[in-house]
């Protein structure tokens, strides 16, 4: 918990082919706080025990100690609590960014047999998928996935939100166009933005 309240990471993911497997992970997560204070008196309570802001953006009046504006803080926000919290970078020190693409990794790895890999639409005509995981940390900073999300909302519903749907969507376009219809020799030199290669089968 972070300031009594339950969060997770949302972490966009793409999928530029599913033949061979192909995983982009965006570098920049979100992070999804409750409405309310955690507490286990009251399973009943949505508000304290789920973070999808589809659900805590009707939350008015609820027992919170601190006001954590739209519930939602940018990686920066996390990462400096934690520093001040632990006193340390908690962050580099736990890898959880690499926590991250091993979980994201292993999960589509896992599933890809379920999608349809005749699909087309990306460059090259290669099919192409955004999607949005959902990871919470435990106290010890392992990663856990919650769910995945096959199109997710990409809506401006906080500042949060506003800034990164449209560096997330501008980015996606330098990957599925720009890299994908570059020759391979010159992809390495190719901005693909905030998305980073973490996977592609053989």
């Amino acid at each position: 918990m972070v300031k009594k309240k339950k969060f997770d990471l949302r972490q966009w993911v793409l999928v530029t082919d599913w033949n061979p497997l192909t995983i982009w992970v965006y570098e920049e997560p979100y992070v999804r706080f409750a409405a309310s204070d955690f507490s286990l008196n009251n399973i009943g309570n949505k508000y304290a025990h789920l973070s999808n802001n589809t659900v805590n953006k009707y939350a008015v009046g609820v027992d919170s100690t601190y006001d954590i504006a739209g519930n939602m803080w940018s990686l920066d926000e996390l990462t400096a609590h934690l520093k001040e919290e632990y006193g340390r970078d908690v962050w580099a020190d736990m890898d959880l960014n690499k926590k991250i693409k091993e979980l994201v990794t292993n999960t589509l790895i896992s599933g890809q047999d379920m999608f349809d890999q005749s699909l087309k639409g990306g460059g090259n005509g290669k099919p192409f998928e955004i999607f949005g995981l959902d990871i919470m940390l435990d106290c010890s900073f392992n990663t856990w996935l919650l769910e995945v999300n096959s199109s997710p909302a990409m809506d401006y519903s906080t500042p949060i939100t506003t800034r990164l749907v449209k560096l997330v969507l501008e980015d996606t376009i330098k990957v599925v166009v720009d890299y994908a219809e570059a020759p391979k020799k010159q992809r390495k030199n190719i901005d693909t933005g905030m998305w980073t290669l973490v996977y592609q089968a053989k």
